[in-house]
């Protein structure tokens, strides 16, 4: 009986249980059909619609030869010219060309190489506003011209566009680089620091052509309210069968896949370039892969609703996840950080370590079972290594030797520490856009560093005096001067084999040399100059070679006044 009243008691018990939840999941089901009816309207609409509307599906009216003068005008003295564009896009094959509507210029990708041999164009027109009986010719025939001056000089060639009522002119400019073009759903002006809803097209001549929808949003801190040359981050996305958003990566201009991507304006720099040679440099600089943040980028020009915006560079962004495993570690047990001012704190966790270590780091990844504190509390061994002398809690010599030999792969921060004196870091990479990564081993986490945004290297760290090394890294110098773990002969070997191979005076001459005449032959920087500081110019280099040639002298000879070798010189 007492068995049977049990039973009882338990269903009438499940019976209420459940009684009590279908009300709830309801509310639920209801939230989410709310949440996925929103996004629809919100994003996955505006996104079809702006896909719909890609050249990809329309551009169909082949651009004709050159038009005989005559024909020309003809077309003018039978039809009304029009003020309105009769061309809404245009295609080389798959690829989708860039348009400033403000010029009424589209931009075709050539690439680099090939000289001055013409390739085929067959080019492909889209009608604005469902025109009908479109047809698009040439009026200036382009292979009059020497195709590298074309690209170099920028040569705008024109075209002309007509109906049976109406005619109207349009032009072309030829670039070596690639071109990425953005469409924002409700105009340029609405984005803010939240993603909106766009579509996306990357076209290089030797590349897949990629046109996808995608969310966009403003990057960079509070910097991009300073400058009207903006940033962006781009997420590709796709559509699923369901109708429903999800990542979708691909492939840009041959770099890895993935679905994040960076659009870094370099405004602040005059030459937009150091950012992206210097990371051309921290690779070549670990060239056997081991270390963090080895990206990728490419140099392109930007459209943004039909808007030219000009050369940035298009850049693999930081994926703390990737890097941990890439490098060996584990999502469970490792942390990164990352090293910033304080008025770039934003909404992730961080301790303010400025008072005695002078920097601020903020939690970039933790474990899902790690709590915060915990992941933060990974990198005190790193903030003690770390104190300014005479602040509270300084360690001893023994106790620094101590943490050193439990926390730090020597031979990886002499490897970052040498690259930032050659490539002469200042305030940035040093008390700002550092990475920090803790990796397990054992009892310990061992520390290791990667770069970020090196728009400011290969000029003097001091302007002020004679040209100097950078010796604000606490731990570095120190482990140094006690010459822990044979750090002395480490930090000559590595000197010695950069010194040989990057750091030879053909070496650096040859990276600026070769950036300086590829960026000038695809017309790009001078149309930036011309864009956003109203000055003719073409790049150059010269500047930053010369000093990048004589400061590996001034390194060197820091090195052997600091941290000399009985018996050893710089080879």
């Amino acid at each position: 009986m007492h068995s049977r009243k049990k039973i009882l008691h338990a269903l009438l018990g499940v019976l209420g249980l459940v009684l009590l939840l279908i009300p709830m999941a309801a509310l639920l089901s209801s939230g989410q059909d709310g949440e996925q009816a929103q996004d629809a309207e919100h994003i996955i609409q505006p996104m079809l619609e702006l896909m719909a509307s890609a050249p990809s599906g329309h551009a169909d009216i082949p651009v004709e030869p050159m038009m005989e003068l005559e024909d020309a005008w003809e077309i003018e003295d039978t039809r009304e010219e029009t003020e309105r564009e009769l061309v809404a896009g245009m295609l080389r094959g798959t690829q989708e060309l860039g348009y400033d509507s403000e010029r009424r210029t589209f931009y075709c990708t050539l690439g680099m190489d090939g000289g001055d041999d013409w390739p085929e164009l067959a080019l492909f027109a889209q009608a604005a506003g469902g025109e009908k009986n479109l047809r698009v010719a040439w009026i200036d025939d382009y292979s009059y011209d020497y195709r590298t001056d074309a690209i170099s000089e920028g040569y705008r060639y024109e075209l002309m566009a007509y109906t049976d009522t109406e005619y109207a002119y349009f032009g072309l400019v030829f670039t070596g680089l690639p071109i990425v073009t953005l469409h924002v759903h409700g105009g340029y002006e609405t984005l803010g620091e939240e993603y909106t809803p766009a579509r996306a097209a990357v076209s290089g001549e030797g590349y897949d052509a990629v046109s996808t929808c995608a969310q966009v949003h403003l990057r960079g801190g509070g910097f991009p309210q300073q400058y009207p040359k903006l940033s962006f981050r781009v997420e590709l996305c796709g559509i699923s069968d369901k109708g429903r958003l999800e990542k979708n990566p691909h492939s840009l201009l041959g770099m890895e896949a993935d679905t994040d991507w960076l659009l870094i304006s370099n405004v602040s720099d005059q030459s937009r370039v150091r950012n992206h040679m210097c990371w051309q440099f921290w690779k070549d600089w670990n060239a056997d892969g081991r270390a963090f943040a080895l990206l990728e980028s490419r140099l392109v020009e930007v459209f943004v609703d039909d808007v030219y915006m000009g050369m940035y560079q298009l850049m693999q962004r930081v994926d703390a996840d990737k890097e941990i495993e890439r490098m060996g570690g584990s999502l469970g047990t490792d942390v990164g950080m990352r090293i910033i001012t304080e008025m770039n704190i934003e909404s992730r966790p961080y301790v303010n370590r400025l008072e005695d270590c002078s920097y601020v780091a903020e939690l970039r990844y933790k474990p899902e079972y790690m709590s915060t504190k915990a992941a933060l509390d990974v990198f005190e061994p790193y903030h003690t290594m770390n104190k300014v002398d005479q602040t509270q809690g300084y360690a001893d010599n023994a106790a620094f030797e101590a943490a050193v030999l439990a926390h730090t792969d020597i031979r990886e921060m002499l490897e970052y520490f040498v690259f930032a004196q050659a490539a002469s870091f200042g305030h940035d990479n040093t008390y700002n856009n550092v990475y920090m990564w803790a990796l397990r081993n054992g009892d310990n986490h061992v520390y290791y560093f990667s770069p970020w945004d090196m728009d400011r290297v290969f000029r003097p760290v001091f302007t002020d005096r004679d040209d100097q090394i950078n010796l604000w890294y606490p731990q570095v110098v120190r482990m140094l001067d006690l010459n822990i773990g044979g750090a002395r002969e480490i930090l000559w070997e590595i000197w010695n084999e950069k010194k040989a191979q990057l750091l030879t005076e053909d070496a650096l001459y040859q990276r600026f040399e070769d950036m300086e005449m590829m960026v000038n032959a695809s017309g790009a920087y001078r149309r930036d100059m011309i864009r956003w500081e109203d000055e003719d110019a073409s790049l150059n280099l010269a500047e930053y070679s010369s000093y990048m040639i004589s400061h590996q002298n001034v390194v060197e000879n820091h090195f052997m006044e600091l941290w000399p070798i009985e018996g050893l010189q710089a080879e």
